[in-house]
């Protein structure tokens, strides 16, 4: 079998297809698959069988099961979630879910202040006082501030 894609819809057609090919009945093809015959005759007229029987079908058709489902990586970044979920709504046109993404994108663009984290090891880190230790924490933090700021406006 070759690599194209095929819709869950497929399944039937190339249950069909294979069991003319083989020259077998749906009885033979229920029995040889161990599926039910009410099962074999429901998906070969377009109905998805539950996942067990959905393999064994499409391993005995000798196709990959991964040419019925689309890999793809989970979205991490914030615009890219909100992307995902727009292009799902079944209410809105391509188009619209990319314009709506489009503005997202930009607002969060102009919207988002990254946390700027500042961090440095010490030896003697817990002698410190906590009241020490948030001074030096917000002298390191005014310092990172600072070098950004100069690398952002020049020296």
């Amino acid at each position: 079998m070759n690599n194209q894609k095929l819709d869950l819809s497929d399944l039937g057609k190339l249950v069909a297809t294979e069991r003319r090919k083989r020259g077998m009945s749906l009885r033979e093809t229920a029995r040889e698959v161990d599926i039910p015959f009410n099962t074999l005759a429901r998906v070969e007229k377009g109905h998805v069988p539950d996942l067990p029987k959905f393999k064994r079908l499409v391993e005995w058709c000798g196709a990959d099961i991964n040419q019925f489902f689309e890999l793809r990586q989970k979205p991490t970044d914030t615009t890219e979630v909100i992307t995902s979920h727009l292009q799902g709504d079944s209410n809105l046109s391509p188009q619209a879910a990319e314009h709506i993404a489009g503005i997202v994108r930009d607002l969060y663009q102009a919207l988002a202040q990254p946390q700027q984290v500042a961090a440095a090891h010490l030896r003697s880190s817990n002698t410190f006082r906590p009241k020490a230790a948030r001074k030096l924490a917000t002298l390191i933090n005014d310092l990172n501030q600072a070098l950004l700021e100069e690398d952002q406006n020049g020296p």
